[in-house]
């Protein structure tokens, strides 16, 4: 008797042929990440008069981009973190090329770090993205007072740090809820 060889099906259920509307779907909910920086930008750029819009628009920026390519890497590709930060850098009147810059080292570290970050608990990776944004913040201090060609006080880049790490818990929710619903590409 001779034994079949073929391998089997995966799935069992029949899957209909994906269609334009749902590979628009898929594609908008893969997007989702990329999508909720560029509005965040756009919104906090406008003259509201908060204090702290420009220091928050790089907290989200540096968050969400930490979040997703730690978590589901496909929806925050290399490529949408580039342009994500070109948005930002158009929107925002730091040092050119800092956020941009910081955005793909955060993205750097969160992809390569992935497996690591998965192992140990949420605390302890909270550590390590703070540390990451107060050296990001620093980093652009640093570009700023070599700008002015003065020592600048370095408050403003302490403040950017702690409401970037202050924030990061509340949207690490907000996105674990949106990754298993709206940002979820196998969903559509």
């Amino acid at each position: 008797m001779v034994a079949e060889k073929s391998t089997p099906h995966l799935h069992s259920a029949v899957e209909p042929n994906p269609t334009l509307k749902r590979r628009l779907d898929a594609l908008v909910r893969a997007a989702m990440p990329s999508l909720f920086i560029i509005i965040c930008t756009v919104l906090l750029s406008a003259p509201f008069g908060l204090p702290g819009q420009e220091e928050l628009q790089f907290g989200l920026a540096v968050s969400t981009v930490w979040f997703w390519a730690a978590n589901r890497p496909r929806s925050m590709p290399a490529i949408a973190v580039f342009f994500c930060g070109l948005v930002l850098e158009i929107f925002s009147s730091g040092p050119p090329g800092a956020v941009l810059f910081w955005l793909l080292v955060t993205y750097g570290v969160a992809s390569n770090w992935r497996y690591g970050l998965s192992q140990i608990g949420f605390v302890a990776g909270w550590l390590i993205f703070a540390a990451l944004a107060l050296t990001g913040s620093f980093f652009e201090w640093a570009l700023v007072c070599l700008h002015a060609f003065a020592l600048l006080s370095p408050v403003p880049s302490l403040f950017q740090a702690a409401l970037t790490v202050g924030i990061y818990p509340s949207l690490s929710a907000l996105f674990v809820w949106g990754r298993r619903t709206f940002a979820n590409p196998d969903q559509a």
